[in-house]
């Protein structure tokens, strides 16, 4: 038996062994990390047989609660003991995949089916639980022996061809665990590439975010770096020489605003993606690499399906002729792909990307770009800069940018300080005179009632006005010069 489980989970793992007998089998991660000495959490049942039926005898053992997906032939037992996991079961199965890249049919089978059905041999482990056998280990793959030599390997040459997620989860396994993925896999990988590249934003996306919260997480990028991942995402995306640095500063930033911005809405999985961009990758690409994997994003509508019918051009797909009719030249170097349901027209001469979509011209518009673009505004600043320009150039940019901003160590100290200064004072700022006072002081919205306001709290801003009758006052000043 494994001695080092903790007696919770121990008496857990002995509860189901007892219901199920020789039918279920602790597997996956939790025993990988257990003979690594490594704590889990993620507890995996497989059953040969019905694995809610096991789920719900145990359930009613715990006074749990019980999560069934019959489709799926799996079960979850939250235990009503908040000191113990909750429990995934799963039925035995077999998979079958129909073609590269595709989702896998599914049928019932046995724990050796299961077994080797998964992606690599260390995660091909299984436990029995029954009694008179308990904490024997299964290996019908040879992962106990790749444990030991700390490799990550493939069950079988066409893995990666069948999944290729499986590529991130390779070099996270690597990185997470200081293992080495086997020579044979690598060139395996490489052949899977092109594979990789037809699969759904949504999917790749959810490996890089995953790759991104590893501890090892730079390691991990750049052996994807090695293996050309990136490229192979999106052609000209190379990652910044600059990026353990930048990744550095996320994790700092992170950690800082958790600490000085409790209460604001600051989100952390942005960072780790602007970080990943760095400041180095044109802004065009940001925008097209966030529209392919499905990150957040808005089209901002530059040419509706009426005006460009008007011009005699129909938007189905993006081609050189109708762009030009529409005023939008592309250059020599551009690429057209169908991506999400629509057409990704990405221009490297001129540096744009557009989307195509149901007749109509969009452009991405993603906070992403946020951190590239505040090295650029930076530049514009001096160091006798006014609180009034500080707020004006900052206000746009969403927090997670001002953040890495004000923490890394490519921006000089006193250009760090202006942007502390903005995130703990500036913002907050509340003017003293709105647009209620001005309407109420017998001013008409429009552009000059704009003028007005912003003049006022640029004074307010920058110590000229210290209270509203001032500010009264310095209206009443503009009004008389007007």
């Amino acid at each position: 038996m494994i001695p080092n489980i903790p007696e919770p989970i121990l008496n857990l793992l002995h509860e189901i062994g007892e219901v199920a007998g020789k039918n279920a089998y602790l597997v996956g991660g939790f025993v990988r990390d257990l003979l690594l000495k490594r704590p889990s959490l993620d507890i995996d049942i497989v059953v040969e047989g019905d694995a809610t039926q096991v789920a719900k005898a145990m359930c009613d053992r715990w006074n749990g609660t019980l999560e069934v997906h019959p489709q799926f032939g799996t079960a979850t037992v939250t235990p009503e003991n908040i000191n113990l996991s909750k429990v995934d079961f799963v039925t035995a199965r077999r998979e079958t995949y129909q073609g590269a890249g595709t989702l896998p049919i599914v049928q019932s089978g046995t724990i050796t089916d299961d077994l080797r059905r998964r992606d690599f041999s260390i995660n091909a482990l299984a436990m029995r639980l029954d009694s008179n056998a308990f904490g024997t280990i299964v290996d019908k793959t040879g992962g106990l022996p790749d444990l030991e030599a700390r490799v990550v390997r493939v069950l079988h040459n066409r893995s990666f061809m069948d999944d290729p997620t499986r590529i991130f989860r390779a070099s996270r396994y690597a990185g997470r665990y200081g293992f080495r993925i086997a020579e044979t896999d690598a060139v395996l990988i490489r052949e899977a590439l092109p594979v990789l590249s037809e699969l759904s934003g949504e999917r790749i996306r959810n490996e890089i975010d995953r790759v991104l919260l590893e501890k090892n997480a730079v390691e991990i990028v750049e052996h994807l770096t090695e293996l050309g991942v990136w490229r192979t995402i999106f052609t000209d995306w190379n990652l910044s020489a600059t990026f353990a640095d930048d990744f550095k500063t996320a994790e700092q930033a992170i950690t800082w605003a958790s600490a000085h911005l409790e209460d604001e809405a600051f989100q952390s999985e942005r960072v780790r993606w602007m970080a990943l961009f760095g400041t180095h990758i044109p802004i065009y690409q940001i925008e097209a690499i966030s529209f392919r994997l499905v990150l957040e994003h808005q089209l901002q509508r530059l040419i509706s399906r009426a005006q460009a019918m008007k011009r005699g051009v129909l938007l189905e797909k993006g081609t050189a002729t109708a762009f030009e009719k529409l005023g939008f030249p592309l250059s020599a170097h551009t690429s057209v792909e169908h991506q999400n349901g629509m057409w990704c027209i990405v221009d490297m001469g001129n540096m744009k990307t557009y989307i195509c979509g149901e007749g109509n011209l969009y452009r991405v518009e993603t906070p992403l770009t946020a951190y590239r673009c505040l090295h650029q505004t930076l530049t514009l600043l001096a160091e006798t800069v006014k609180p009034s320009e500080i707020y004006q150039l900052l206000k746009p940019y969403p927090i997670e940018a001002l953040v890495l901003g004000s923490i890394g160590t490519t921006v000089p100290e006193w250009k760090r300080e202006k942007i502390r200064d903005y995130l703990f004072r500036l913002r907050k700022i509340r003017p003293f005179i709105t647009g209620k006072d001005l309407i109420a002081f017998g001013e008409k919205p429009g552009k000059a009632f704009e003028t007005q306001l912003w003049k006022l709290f640029a004074a307010q801003l920058d110590g000229e006005i210290m209270k509203k009758e001032e500010a009264y006052s310095r209206l009443r000043k503009i009004n008389s010069n007007g």
